[in-house]
C-alpha cells in the first residue's frame, strides 16, 4: 500500500513538472505553463509591466494531446501607471481580488504537445483583440 501511494504521489510530481518544461517563445517573452489546479485550470506565467503576469485556462489542465481552443483570463499585478477595471475578479488560485484583468481566448496551431498557439487578450469585459502567437521552446536539456 505504501508503495501504491508513493507512486501515485511520485506520478503527480510528474506532471507537474512536465507542466513546468513547457515553454513557449513570444515577442514579449517566454510563456511558461507552471500549474495545474485541482478545479481544472492551467496557470501560465508571462512577462508583465513590473512582475509576471498569470493567464488561467479552464479546461486545458493535463491536457497535452488534442487540444483546442480554451478561454479564461489574465491577472497582473496593479499599477498606477495603467487604467483599472472597475470591477474586481477573484484569482482562480489565490482567492484574492484584482482590478488589472481581463479575458483571453486561446487556440492551440497544433493539437499535440508541443504545439504553438495564437491568444486574443481583452481588458476587463472587453472583447479580445489584442493577439499574441507562441511558438514553442523544445530541446535537448543537457546534463
Amino acid at each position: 500500500m505504501r508503495n501504491l501511494v508513493l507512486a501515485l504521489a511520485g506520478m503527480g510530481l510528474a506532471a507537474l513538472n512536465a507542466a513546468a518544461d513547457e515553454v513557449w517563445s513570444t515577442p514579449i517573452g517566454d510563456v511558461v505553463y507552471e500549474a495545474d489546479t485541482p478545479e481544472g485550470w492551467a496557470v501560465w506565467s508571462y512577462p508583465g509591466l513590473d512582475a509576471r503576469g498569470a493567464v488561467y485556462l479552464k479546461d486545458l489542465a493535463g491536457v497535452y494531446e488534442e487540444r483546442g481552443a480554451y478561454a479564461g483570463i489574465w491577472v497582473e499585478p496593479e499599477s498606477s501607471d495603467i487604467e483599472l477595471c472597475d470591477v474586481a475578479i477573484t484569482n482562480p488560485v489565490t482567492g484574492e481580488a484584482h482590478y488589472n484583468w481581463g479575458r483571453v481566448d486561446l487556440v492551440f496551431t497544433e493539437p499535440d504537445f508541443p504545439g504553438g498557439w495564437v491568444a486574443l487578450r481583452g481588458n476587463c469585459f472587453n472583447q479580445p483583440s489584442d493577439y499574441l502567437i507562441g511558438k514553442p521552446v523544445t530541446g535537448s536539456i543537457e546534463q
